[in-house]
């Protein structure tokens, strides 16, 4: 690093980059060397009250805020902004943590890797890693916990708002397509941290036409990975936010229901195979892993990033080379769709 404390410039300051804000204050608090030096965002709109409550350095354009030479710059901009941005940041010579996706499509992330001049210099923001039913479930796969795997069910629908329509989520060329995109590049994401980015497309279905913005708005797709099935259904259509996965194996399962927020704090529990054969009904053998809010899944990342060594999370965040090679998934997801 260029200083002992870690310097970072924000460049984008809507919801995401407000949580980055937080989780870099929080951090602080807790005595992690770092110190957010900067942001930009020229169409934030609340500047004043920021700078007054919170003191913060707003910067009038990019070349400034490059100027107050941070180790790090966090790119929270919309998808199409973002590859802009990162690419910029790369090829001088910054640290970037970009939002996920890494770009709109396999081409644009080959494009912003291709800018990476060494080892570890990009990595990419997917905090649903570290949500603790998720984070948990993720290490209990590592060790095998379920014996070997029959399936994997993972769903995930936003409820969404009328005013959504307005935003630049439900639009196909600033988000770069629908809800396989955005939220469902998060549910790819924990396929392929399960399997290891060893998963073949079988069947793809979609279903448009409420938004009228010509992205996808519901997919059903059904993956495999050796001899394990993975059912994905991602939607922006759902009315009722609902996150739900299982894991299900020959020694055992694990359900993760709820995420934060709308969709109720999220809960995950395991079952051993024919638990009942120790007394009782099945769901009575079950054990609660954790129940949490998951309000902290963005400082928790930051911290497994900048701060690996003290943070001692086995899930690591994901680099620049996976975020291409889930985008490479992804485009392969869109050539089913059109079969």
């Amino acid at each position: 690093m260029k200083s002992e404390k870690i310097k970072i410039l924000i460049v984008g300051f809507g919801l995401i980059g407000q949580e980055r804000f937080k989780s870099i204050t929080n951090l602080k608090k807790k005595g992690r060397n770092i110190e957010l030096i900067g942001v930009f965002d020229p169409f934030f709109k609340d500047q004043d009250k920021f700078i007054k409550e919170h003191k913060i350095n707003f910067v009038d354009n990019l070349k400034s805020g490059f100027e107050l030479n941070p180790d790090w710059v966090f790119v929270a901009t919309p998808h199409d902004d973002a590859v802009k941005i990162t690419k910029i940041a790369l090829k001088k010579d910054f640290n970037v943590l970009v939002e996920k996706p890494l770009g709109r499509n396999y081409k644009e992330a080959m494009e912003v890797f291709k800018c990476v001049e060494r080892k570890d210099q990009l990595w990419v923001g997917f905090n649903y890693r570290f949500f603790e039913g998720i984070n948990q479930a993720l290490r209990d796969l590592q060790k095998g916990k379920f014996g070997n795997l029959i399936s994997i069910n993972i769903l995930m629908g936003h409820g969404g708002k009328p005013e959504d329509k307005q935003t630049w989520k439900l639009d196909p060329i600033k988000a770069g397509g629908g809800c396989l995109i955005d939220p469902g590049i998060h549910l790819l994401d924990i396929c392929s941290l399960i399997f290891n980015h060893q998963i073949e497309i079988q069947s793809g279905l979609q279903w448009k036409g409420f938004w009228k913005t010509g992205i996808e708005e519901e997919t059903h797709f059904l993956f495999k990975s050796k001899n394990a099935i993975i059912n994905f259904q991602v939607s922006v259509v759902k009315w009722r936010s609902t996150f739900r996965m299982e894991i299900n194996g020959d020694k055992g399962y694990g359900i993760i229901n709820g995420r934060n927020r709308s969709y109720g704090e999220q809960k995950y529990i395991t079952g051993e195979r024919w638990g009942w054969q120790k007394g009782g009904k099945q769901d009575e053998s079950e054990k609660i892993v954790c129940i949490a809010a998951n309000e902290d899944s963005f400082e928790k990342e930051i911290d497994a990033l900048l701060f690996a060594k003290k943070a001692k999370n086995e899930i690591k965040p994901c680099s620049g080379k996976e975020a291409v090679a889930l985008m490479k998934l992804l485009d392969d997801c869109r050539e089913m769709l059109k079969k």
